[in-house]
This record gives structure tokens, C-alpha cells and sequence, in this order.
């Protein structure tokens, strides 16, 4: 049986990034299909409060976040790798530019199909993207796909020599980064093709990269990753940075949330790990016993509430 469980629907763009990830290292997982829109409580009770997907589970360890999603992944199955250049600062460090092309066609998304959602729909992602200002998106619309159309003239740049994947003849965390975006604008927006029209190698690489597929998928209810926590023991060694900048503490209670331009729901716990690169909390939980929520610290706040 595989240890991998996602929590996540298919229509998300980063839910497409955890995919990929997994066909590209040829992973059996089990897949727990969450709502769109609040209420998540199956999920909810698992993080502590974070309302965002995909959310990777083994055992009692809950992983938020693509990025923490590909660590984790990579240190427990290094072959194939997801860095098949040796660059996996490079790779992560495209992070926060998958973040602006993604803010591109979300605000493409909003202003073009968002009059016609269902109204608790439409709500619902007026509270996770609170720095929209959803009165304002027709003004902001053509500027949006300017921006889109910037991001993927550099992709094209890219992989104008021939080469097939961004970084070279193999596929990596690169590719599965820039992927999501063309992905779900082509899908969801006509007026992608005429944006992205002159670009003539992105086809045959969102192509290449589809194909990676997404590993041998077994559908589960809920319930049985519910118990797998319950049963299963997270490891609770302390790995705290002595010289971290925020002179964090094993044991200190914090709260983590997303930095950036959406409210996925923040929390709370004990502070386990504390590195350049990973914070992790304890959750001591009546349903659960103990669990283990990591998060990636690149574009996390963490919070000490003592």
C-alpha cells in the first residue's frame, strides 16, 4: 500500500503541479478528493486551519504546499529525481515567479468568468483572495494578460534551441512549476490560444509535460486517511536553526500562514523544525493524537505567539 495520500480536486492548477511530480517519479498514491469552497472540515482538522490544497499526507505528517510537497518527495524517493540538472535552488527559486504567472491568469480567470460563477462559488474566492479588488477587474484585465503573455514569452525563450524541457533533455520541478498556469488557462479561457499564439514551442512542451501523467492513482474516502493518522506516530525531534533570524525556539507556539496574495487559512502549534527552508508544528489533537504540519518557509510568515 502506497504511505502517499493527497488531499485536493483535480481542477486546481497546483494540484496539477503535486501530480506531475508524482508521474514523474512513477508513484503509487491515494487520492482524497476535498470541496472547491469552504467548508473543508475533513481537511481542516487534519492542518489545524489551513484551507488550501493539495495538502500531501503520510501518516501523522501533513505537508502543505507544492514546494514542501517536492522535498518531502524528493528526500524519501531521490530517483528519478525531480532535479535532473543538479539545480534545485534554481527550481525552487522559480517558486515565486510560478506565483506571478499564476496571479496573471487568476485575475485573466476572475474578470472573465467570474460574473457567471454560482454566487457561494464567487464568495468563497472573494475571501481567499483578499487583495483583489473585484469591483476594479475589467480595469485590470489586459494588463493581466499582458503579464501572462510575458511569462510565457520567457518559457518560450527557454526552449527555443529545441531543447524539451526547460532545463535540458529531461523533465524536472522546473517544468512542473511553469506547467499549471498554461494549463488551466488554455482549458478555462478561449482567448489563450490568441494570447500565446506566436509562441510556437510552448505546445510540444505542455504537451511533454502532461505526459508525465500522474502516477498510479487509487481512489480512497476519507476516512481511511483519517485513521492512518490516528494510528501512525509523527516524528518529534527538534531540528531548530541556532542562528535563525527570528531567534525561534523548539516548543514555541507560532502560527504559520501564507505570505503572499491569498488567506489560506493560518496554524498553530509547537514549534518541531525551524530552518532556512521548512518550518514544522506539533499538533496535539483530540481526534488525531499528535500530528505534524509542515510548511515550506519560503513565503510563510511565522508568528511566535508567546
Amino acid at each position: 500500500m502506497s504511505d502517499i495520500i493527497l488531499h485536493h480536486y483535480d481542477a486546481s492548477p497546483f494540484t496539477q503541479k503535486a501530480q506531475r511530480m508524482l508521474g514523474l517519479k512513477g508513484l503509487a498514491w491515494r487520492s482524497v478528493e476535498t470541496p472547491m469552497i469552504l467548508p473543508k472540515p475533513d481537511l481542516v482538522c487534519l492542518t489545524g486551519g489551513y484551507r488550501g490544497t493539495p495538502v500531501m499526507q503520510i501518516g501523522a505528517d501533513i505537508y502543505i504546499d507544492s514546494q514542501c510537497i517536492a522535498r518531502e518527495l524528493e528526500r524519501r524517493w531521490p530517483e528519478p529525481s525531480l532535479f535532473p540538472g543538479n539545480d534545485p535552488g534554481l527550481a525552487y527559486a522559480l517558486v515565486k515567479w510560478g506565483d506571478e504567472f499564476f496571479q496573471a491568469g487568476l485575475t485573466m480567470a476572475l474578470a472573465i468568468l467570474g460574473p457567471d460563477w454560482d454566487p457561494a462559488f464567487l464568495a468563497d474566492r472573494k475571501a481567499i483572495f483578499t487583495h483583489v479588488d473585484f469591483d476594479q477587474l475589467g480595469d485590470d484585465v489586459e494588463h493581466a494578460m499582458a503579464q501572462l503573455r510575458a511569462s510565457a514569452a520567457l518559457l518560450d525563450a527557454q526552449l527555443a534551441d529545441g531543447r524539451a524541457f526547460l532545463t535540458g533533455d529531461q523533465p524536472g520541478l522546473a517544468d512542473i512549476q511553469a506547467f499549471g498556469v498554461p494549463w488551466f488557462t488554455r482549458a478555462a479561457l478561449p482567448v489563450t490560444e490568441q494570447l500565446l499564439g506566436q509562441f510556437r514551442h510552448l505546445p510540444g512542451w505542455e504537451a511533454r509535460v502532461a505526459a508525465l501523467g500522474q502516477g498510479e492513482r487509487t481512489d480512497i474516502d476519507v476516512s481511511v486517511a483519517h485513521a492512518e493518522a490516528r494510528e501512525q506516530q509523527p516524528d518529534l525531534s527538534p531540528d531548530i536553526d541556532p542562528d535563525d533570524p527570528q531567534k525561534l525556539a523548539a516548543g514555541m507556539q507560532v502560527r504559520v500562514a501564507a505570505d503572499d496574495f491569498s488567506d489560506r487559512g493560518a496554524v498553530d502549534g509547537a514549534l518541531v523544525t525551524a530552518s532556512a527552508l521548512e518550518i514544522a508544528v506539533h499538533r496535539r489533537t483530540d481526534d488525531f493524537g499528535d500530528l505534524v504540519v509542515h510548511f515550506p518557509r519560503l513565503g510563510y510568515r511565522v508568528l511566535p505567539l508567546e
